[in-house]
């Protein structure tokens, strides 16, 4: 599919004009798959606050780089 998105995105200008909607598109569902696989591995599904604490620094952390 990499592939075929940069074909796409590089002739197509549909695909031009709304790159910047189609990355967020992307990296949304990749940042909510990810989360629920993140929060869902621990026993019975329970909220873990030591995994949301590390989530958050590593945002603040990803920020400043």
């Amino acid at each position: 599919m990499t592939p075929l998105g940069t074909f796409l995105s590089s002739t197509l200008d549909f695909f031009k004009d709304n790159l910047v909607y189609i990355n967020a598109m992307v990296i949304g569902v990749l940042l909510h798959i990810s989360t629920v696989i993140l929060f869902e591995s621990s026993e019975g599904h329970k909220f873990n606050l030591r995994k949301l604490l590390v989530i958050v620094l590593g945002i603040i952390i990803a920020y400043f780089l």
